[in-house]
């Protein structure tokens, strides 16, 4: 009687022991999964304790889905086929470097290409022979826009300085900053404007009032996050309080009233000199050649370009390597590839931007549209600090000891420079500043010949960087100079060939 008491007890214990052995645990993180949209994400799931998961069923699926899983594992098979939307978009992967995967209990999701509907609850259900269990993970996303386009507009006594970027989500903050201010907030900013692209990604407008005195950098920042932001900053310097195109206009019109007033006599000289003084604006005089402040257009309907509606218009540029410094510079077979030599690097440091390096391509253009791009960085090494890229006259001559003074829109010459000590500057008179986060690694530029236009754009990030307005009298080449110092040579994109039908 006794030892069947005791074999009660033993197979009693030992069948509470087998079952819990056999009860499953999902454990998933308890906070909010951010994702980036257009990304990858992981989402963390774990069984507890630590049990074998291949011969289990796991089950990934939405809210009120449960027999339409995005994923379904069972016998060792995933699928993913009940879903179209997450077909070949969900798989099973590990939380962590250190997991083990599915040996270990490891039954994290993994979701590839994230869109707006990701958002929200997913559901973790894995089950046994005798037990089962479920738990949930919340997923988010944000998306991080491109970088702000800055926009500057000329008044008489003011400069209206606006700011746009597109791609966010959720909706960003806009914050403008002056370093005269030691990184302040400007006041009195307008309050920013929000539209919705078709996507449901958002874009976002502000602009502020500044006097045109102002001498210091400005910075407009679009924020989601501490680590989610961009920055673009324009260097106002004080040329911009003395435009100098609008006092050579200035100076030809009292010239030109000078010699009017001579030869009418004094008297009608004090009888009209309010007249002669004061010129319509539509009637000033223009050197249509050059290309001032005010010509520079970089609204926030640009940076809508569709960078594929650009490659309609692409074209092959080739350098002309017979015209140019040869014994400085190095070129690869096909033409379409420069850099310095070192020996040119020593020759040319500390003696300004090295202009004698320019290089023309060797097509012409008189008419029409032309689009190409430029890359700027090599694999696994920094992109180029030094570079020019532009347009010239065909008549423009490259002749030694060059300088700052005869590359200028009036000469000839329309351009997009870099260098180490000054940055990214465009060649306008005066000249602009442009503070960005990153160097480019891709600048994409635009010849429109019969609209007078001439477009600069960031090919890697698709958006439009400027636009100078000019009006071509003769025909122009393209312009090229890949700098000194760095290791990146500068190499014209070939664009891509389209199948014809």
């Amino acid at each position: 009687m006794k030892e069947m008491y005791v074999c009660f007890i033993v197979v009693f214990f030992g069948s509470r022991l087998i079952m819990v052995s056999d009860s499953i645990a999902v454990n998933c993180t308890e906070t909010v999964i951010i994702g980036k949209y257009g990304s990858s994400v992981v989402l963390p799931c774990w069984l507890s304790p630590e049990i074998d998961a291949e011969t289990l069923e796991i089950r990934w699926y939405r809210p009120g889905q449960f027999t339409t899983p995005l994923l379904f594992y069972q016998n060792r098979k995933v699928n993913t086929d009940y879903q179209e939307m997450y077909r070949n978009r969900s798989s099973l992967t590990l939380r962590n470097p250190q997991s083990a995967g599915l040996k270990q209990g490891d039954v994290s999701l993994r979701l590839d290409n994230l869109g707006f509907s990701d958002i929200g609850i997913f559901h973790c259900y894995v089950s046994g022979d005798k037990s089962y269990d479920d738990n949930t993970v919340e997923l988010s996303l944000t998306a991080l826009g491109s970088l702000p386009l800055l926009s500057l507009e000329h008044h008489q006594d003011s400069v209206n300085l606006s700011c746009s970027s597109c791609g966010w989500f959720p909706r960003p903050s806009l914050l403008w900053k002056s370093t005269k201010e030691k990184g302040d907030t400007l006041s009195d900013p307008r309050p920013p404007i929000y539209s919705e692209q078709g996507n449901g990604l958002y874009c976002i407008y502000s602009w502020i009032i500044l006097s045109s005195s102002v001498s210091n950098s400005i910075t407009c920042s679009v924020t989601l996050s501490e680590d989610e932001k961009r920055n673009v900053s324009l260097d106002l310097g004080a040329r911009l309080s003395v435009n100098s195109s609008g006092v050579w206009k200035i100076l030809f019109i009292l010239v030109f009233c000078v010699l009017v007033l001579i030869s009418i006599g004094f008297i009608l000289y004090t009888k009209y000199k309010s007249a002669y003084m004061r010129v319509p604006k539509d009637e000033q005089p223009k050197d249509q050649s050059a290309t001032n402040m005010e010509d520079l257009k970089n609204d926030a309907d640009q940076s809508a370009t569709n960078m594929e509606d650009l490659k309609n218009d692409a074209v092959v540029i080739m350098l002309d390597k017979d015209n140019c410094k040869k014994d400085d510079l190095i070129f690869n077979m096909e033409g379409d590839l420069v850099r310095d030599r070192d020996e040119a690097s020593n020759k040319y440091k500390g003696h300004g931007f090295p202009y004698n390096l320019c290089v023309h391509g060797k097509e012409t253009f008189s008419s029409g549209r032309a689009y190409w791009e430029v890359g700027l960085k090599k694999e696994n090494v920094e992109p180029k600090k030094s570079w020019l890229i532009g347009v010239a006259k065909t008549s423009s001559i490259i002749r030694d000891k060059m300088s700052d003074f005869d590359f200028t829109p009036s000469n000839g010459f329309w351009f997009l420079r870099s260098d180490p000590e000054n940055g990214l500057h465009v060649n306008t008179e005066p000249e602009l500043s442009l503070l960005v986060d990153t160097a480019p690694e891709r600048v994409g530029v635009l010849l429109d010949y019969d609209n007078s236009k001439l477009s600069f754009y960031i090919g890697t990030d698709k958006v439009h960087l400027l636009t100078m307005k000019i009006n071509f009298k003769d025909a122009v080449v393209p312009l090229f100079n890949p700098g000194i110092g760095d290791k990146s040579p500068l190499q014209i994109i070939k664009p891509q060939v389209k199948n014809e039908p």
